[in-house]
């Protein structure tokens, strides 16, 4: 009986304890509830670096070409889009081709783009040019030529093989 007389004769002492214990409660039970939302992984691309030839890797919505370690290249910053292939089915340690590169017509030095092409600031889209990794011209995409430098991964597959495309594993 003597607790419970002290209790009732010290409420101040009975609410410095009890107040943080239940803030501490309150607190924990809200954490414990809070919707856990994870981080989605950002979505990447393959760049290519024209001085090194090495692949890198940049978030999917970055427009070529961009700057690289290596410095620039004939001009121009040394990072292009790649688009990147594996004949079969790509999972790690399978060897990835690098069918061909990309970059708008505006990335490219006038004296680097095919003859009459300029840059159309009137077009959403935009003109994009393409070359094999081993070719220093660039052509026009939209061009029979540029076609043909698109599907050379196709060409070139392996009989019974197929080719897939390939993208970066999320981080």
């Amino acid at each position: 009986m003597q607790i419970r007389q002290y209790l009732n004769d010290h409420p101040a002492v009975v609410w410095s304890i009890a107040g943080p214990l239940v803030l501490i409660a309150l607190c924990f039970a809200a954490w414990w509830l809070w919707p856990r939302v994870e981080p989605e992984p950002q979505p990447m691309s393959f760049f290519y670096d024209l001085n090194t030839g090495e692949l890198f890797e940049v978030p999917a919505a970055t427009i070529g070409p961009v700057e690289t370690e290596s410095g620039p290249y004939q001009g121009m910053p040394a990072g292009v889009l790649a688009h990147v292939y594996c004949y079969g089915t790509y999972r790690e340690g399978v060897e990835k081709i690098v069918g061909y590169l990309e970059v708008p017509v505006e990335g490219v030095p006038e004296d680097q783009r095919p003859p009459g092409m300029v840059p159309d600031p009137e077009s959403e889209i935009g003109d994009l040019l393409v070359r094999l990794p081993d070719d220093d011209r660039w052509t026009d995409g939209s061009s029979p030529a540029g076609a043909r430098i698109m599907d050379e991964v196709h060409r070139n597959c392996p009989e019974g093989q197929r080719v897939s495309y390939v993208r970066p594993f999320p981080k």
